[in-house]
């Protein structure tokens, strides 16, 4: 996929890019493990959201 050059150009979110692509790559591929590492790319910036929303609400409470 290229880079956008506008920001009136069309995207795909890392999450719709598995939920389509996934059905249709083999198995054990390169393409597979490409959808794989975005899955846990996202996993990660999910927990580490979750880590400094938390680390903020235990400071608030003391």
């Amino acid at each position: 996929p290229a880079i956008p050059s506008s920001f009136f150009d069309s995207i795909r979110t890392m999450t719709a890019t598995i939920a389509i692509e996934l059905g249709e790559v083999a198995f054990g591929s390169t393409h597979f493990h490409a959808l794989f590492a975005i899955g846990f790319v996202l996993f990660l910036i999910s927990f580490g959201i979750n880590i400094i929303a938390d680390v903020m609400i235990h400071r608030r409470k003391i």
